[in-house]
């Protein structure tokens, strides 16, 4: 989720030794801080949050670049297939009750930002995250999208948008007062979730290729995103 990643700065798992690289540069940052004059490390880690989270206040308020269709073609937008490198995962999406969050899928999607990028986030017994360009639960499209929540129980399959946290900046600001999702990131659940409802933003869920999704990690890739349109609507 985007708040783990905020919070933690949570870095991407690996098969083999999932923490040794993590472990060797938090020896190599703190071995360069000890040789640093204490006022000096202060005032650099207070500099990089301040700018962090000014960021994150900045992307809370931007508007995406589209606006949305007519509510007659948004239903239509009902299916996408993820080629991932593992295999194809097939969504039903919910232009109902997320028409923002569908509509985005599409417009990203038919601008191809989703190819190539990878998986970034892999927590076993829980979910997948991917849509980063930057691959460190920072980077995004430039924009944020409005908050679309909904009854629905995250489940396994469960396609939805992560978002920042709901803390606060050192200056006592709302980091994400509106509540609004990601831009591009999306995870996926691997497992029922249900500390996590009503909290983000669900948009679609998985209907095909489970196996797939199974054996997805960090650091495999996005082949492609296509987002369909079902003509005649339901």
């Amino acid at each position: 989720m985007f708040s783990d990643i905020f919070l933690s700065r949570c870095m991407t798992q690996e098969l083999r030794d999932p923490h040794h690289q993590y472990d060797q540069n938090t020896m190599l940052i703190r071995n360069s801080l000890r040789q640093l004059p204490l006022n000096l490390v202060v005032t650099i880690v207070a500099l990089l949050w301040h700018l962090t989270c000014a960021a994150c206040v900045a992307w809370a308020d931007s508007e995406p670049p589209f606006s949305l269709p007519p509510r007659s073609e948004l239903l239509k937008i009902r299916s996408a297939i993820m080629e991932t490198s593992q295999g194809k995962l097939y969504f039903e999406l919910f232009p109902e009750e997320a028409p923002w969050h569908v509509a985005n899928f599409k417009y990203l999607a038919d601008k191809g930002f989703y190819s190539g990028l990878s998986f970034h986030v892999w927590k076993p017994h829980y979910l997948i995250q991917g849509g980063d360009p930057q691959s460190n639960g920072f980077g995004g499209p430039g924009y944020s999208l409005p908050g679309e929540f909904s009854p629905r129980n995250h489940k396994f399959g469960t396609l939805g948008m992560a978002r920042k946290p709901d803390g606060y900046t050192s200056k006592k600001q709302l980091i994400n007062p509106q509540r609004r999702s990601s831009g591009s990131q999306f995870h996926i659940l691997l497992e029922d979730a249900p500390h996590m409802d009503g909290k983000y933003t669900i948009f679609g869920k998985l209907v095909g290729g489970q196996d797939a999704l199974l054996k997805l990690r960090a650091h495999d890739t996005i082949k492609k995103l296509s987002v369909f349109i079902r003509e005649g609507g339901r």
